[in-house]
């Protein structure tokens, strides 16, 4: 065994040093309490049944995250089960809010009980999905111009300029073949504020379609319409000539669009005198009403007094997004 003597002066080095790591351990946990104290969580604070008194905001974080893992569950998307014909329906979503409870705990008085902030995530597909849309709400005092786009161009000038007079935004539900035709016009009606909707790529017969043919009618249109303005256009869709049947709305259901209809059609494309038009239209619309139109003559010269006869029975004409909202929404 080797002996390892220490003179004098090495010795004194060794006691100090130790003497220097016994009040630094002795400093550090003073200043851990005095931290604890100062900021950390006041006493008596429990975050669901846990004690969290005196825990660091970086600590609080860290257990929040463990208790969200446990709480956290992702919404479900609402679907259609053809063998039965049954529409499941969606669930909701949770998630903690971390910041939120993180700063509940630590801005808590002494004694208090604190909940997990919860926020509810709503699914992206609903029931109303995988049903067609005639009627939006009717405890709005509004109406919808849905304005189906696949000719007519020369009239649309115009029906812009009246739109843009008297302040009222409309959905334009455009075919794709038409867009090809005329990005231009897509992009000054996109850049003007209405609403850019699906009206499917061509204006085929939507129903002699399958499955496949029926999603990339949607599809390839979202993508050329997004391509033309720089914006997504709203999940509705109006199927060319009006034809519907389930395959159709479950179709559109599952890519997240809603199948749109009407409530009052104005036939316009039948030709008829602007007053017909305007006495069809005024004699069934009712609050939440959805409106058909097509860029044609009729509706070209009806339009300035049917907003103005709208406007006068409490009827406000807006975009069929505005309808569809809830009670109370903007």
């Amino acid at each position: 065994m080797k002996i390892v003597f220490v003179n004098q002066r090495q010795l004194r080095i060794l006691v100090v040093c130790f003497f220097m790591i016994v009040i630094m351990i002795g400093a550090s946990a003073n200043w851990d309490k005095a931290a604890r104290k100062i900021f950390g969580v006041k006493a008596g604070v429990k975050l669901e049944d846990e004690d969290v008194a005196g825990l660091l905001p970086e600590e609080v974080t860290e257990l929040v995250k463990k208790m969200a893992q446990k709480v956290n569950r992702e919404p479900v998307n609402a679907s259609y089960f053809p063998e039965t014909g049954e529409i499941i329906p969606a669930q909701s979503g949770k998630a903690v809010d971390i910041a939120a409870t993180v700063s509940q705990v630590c801005l808590a008085k002494p004694g208090a009980t604190v909940k997990l902030m919860i926020s509810e995530m709503p699914p992206t597909i609903s029931e109303e999905y995988f049903k067609p849309v005639y009627h939006g709400n009717k405890e709005l005092d509004r109406v919808a111009f849905a304005i189906n786009v696949a000719w007519g161009e020369e009239h649309l000038v115009d029906i812009l300029k009246t739109l843009e007079q008297e302040k009222v935004k409309a959905t334009f539900f455009f075919v794709g073949t038409w867009v090809k035709a005329f990005p231009e016009l897509v992009r000054e009606i996109a850049q003007s504020g209405h609403e850019i909707a699906n009206h499917g790529l061509y204006h085929g017969h939507p129903a002699n379609m399958k499955k496949d043919e029926l999603k990339k009618l949607i599809a390839d249109n979202a993508t050329l319409l997004w391509e033309i303005t720089g914006k997504k256009s709203v999940n509705l869709f109006a199927p060319p000539y009006g034809e519907l049947n389930t395959l159709i709305v479950t179709t559109a259901g599952e890519m997240g669009y809603r199948t749109v209809m009407w409530s009052v059609d104005t036939v316009d494309w039948k030709n008829p005198a602007p007053e017909a038009l305007l006495q069809r239209v005024l004699s069934k619309i009712e609050p939440g009403g959805i409106i058909l139109m097509h860029p044609t003559m009729p509706t070209r010269k009806a339009l300035p007094t049917l907003i103005k006869s709208l406007r006068q029975k409490g009827l406000e004409p807006g975009t069929v997004s505005s309808v569809l909202q809830k009670q109370g929404s903007n």
